[in-house]
């Protein structure tokens, strides 16, 4: 159980991998910059699904076996402040306007 805030800046592939799930469920939030990305998510390790929100999603303990993971797209270069909230920490409602 946790809530970390991390950073990341997206590289020459447009993605970065902002948290990976390994049986547990996991949220991202997205701090900054709000509604200027993609998120998708990978589920089960194999199927990729695209979110509607560009700035939260979460993964079900389910989705994440035997990984799951929560990826963000956008231009190279732009640096992602997140929120990562996992196992019990998981409110599954976004906290940031």
């Amino acid at each position: 159980m946790a809530v970390r805030d991390k950073s990341e800046t997206i590289g020459r592939s447009g993605l970065v991998v902002l948290d990976v799930a390994v049986v547990h469920k996991s949220s991202v939030e997205i701090r900054e910059p709000r509604d200027a990305l993609t998120l998708s998510r990978k589920v089960n390790g194999v199927s990729i699904q695209l979110v509607q929100d560009p700035n939260f999603t979460t993964l079900k303990t389910a989705q994440t076996i035997p990984w799951g993971a929560i990826r963000a797209e956008g231009p190279e270069g732009t640096e992602v402040r997140y929120r990562v909230r996992t196992r019990g920490d998981v409110t599954g409602n976004p906290e940031f306007d």
